[in-house]
């Protein structure tokens, strides 16, 4: 009963390393707790912070790029009306597909909870992976 297994083949754990197609550092710029090292994410965590960014960041806000966000914070202020919500939606969309060549967006649904707030869920695909993926940000007015 002879294998041909190594000794280092049996005190190794096999363990198939998952690919990463995309990374970024932890918007915290959170330390990992092994180490002085910066905190990553990958993959669709990474394609997730960055849409949140990208959503979350004013029009002129970054200097030199007077075009990259949205202006999702000017909502905040309007009445809760159908015509301002599907215009909130088109500007997602055309920030999306403008600013963010690793996406593809399936659907994106913009909705009020309350006259303060306002829910948006983005469902998307990444250009490698055909799996939708879904994110929600929950944007609210503090005053």
């Amino acid at each position: 009963m002879a294998t041909n297994l190594t000794r280092a083949d049996r005190f190794t754990v096999n363990n198939t390393k998952k690919l990463e197609f995309f990374s970024d550092f932890v918007d915290t710029f959170a330390k990992t707790p092994y180490g002085n090292q910066l905190g990553r994410v990958t993959n669709e965590y990474s394609v997730n912070q960055s849409l949140r960014n990208l959503i979350m960041t004013n029009l002129g806000e970054r200097p030199f790029q007077p075009n990259f966000g949205s202006n999702v914070y000017d909502f905040l202020f309007e009445p809760n009306l159908e015509q301002y919500l599907t215009i909130l939606e088109s500007y997602i969309e055309n920030t999306i597909k403008n600013n963010e060549p690793r996406v593809n967006a399936q659907e994106i649904t913009v909705s009020t909870i309350d006259d303060y707030t306002i829910q948006i869920y983005i469902v998307y695909n990444i250009i490698n992976n055909p799996a939708p993926i879904t994110l929600a940000i929950l944007l609210k007015r503090v005053r």
